[in-house]
């Protein structure tokens, strides 16, 4: 079974508890929507309801879902290996949150950053 490593910043690391990075071990097959939808929300029962509205984008109180049944991120900084998940290439294919987590993948998820 795949071990991932996810590693939280800023306000979703205090969000969670301060914790900058898990490993998760998923089934094969798991995906990176499967991995942001149930496997931290579970971990992190007390606040699931919270990061699922900083991650998604939400739609009368729900996840809002595109036509192929993907959930719709609020933004897109998820880095796959130091890729952005949008960008991640399987046999020509860009898989985006489809992408089936590998045995030492490093997520690293990053809330927008604001400043001026």
């Amino acid at each position: 079974m795949p071990r991932v490593k996810v590693r939280h910043f800023a306000s979703l690391r205090e969000l969670l508890g301060d914790a900058r990075e898990e490993e998760y071990v998923v089934t094969d097959g798991t995906m990176l929507m499967d991995l942001l939808l149930k496997h931290i929300p579970e971990r992190h029962r007390k606040v699931s309801r919270h990061w699922r509205k900083e991650l998604f984008e939400m739609e009368k109180g729900k996840i809002k879902f595109d036509k192929d049944g993907t959930p719709v991120l609020s933004y897109d900084l998820i880095l796959v290996n130091r890729r952005s998940y949008r960008l991640i290439s399987e046999d020509g294919r860009h898989p985006g949150l489809r992408y089936k987590l590998k045995d030492g993948d490093d997520v690293a998820i990053l809330p927008p950053v604001g400043g001026g």
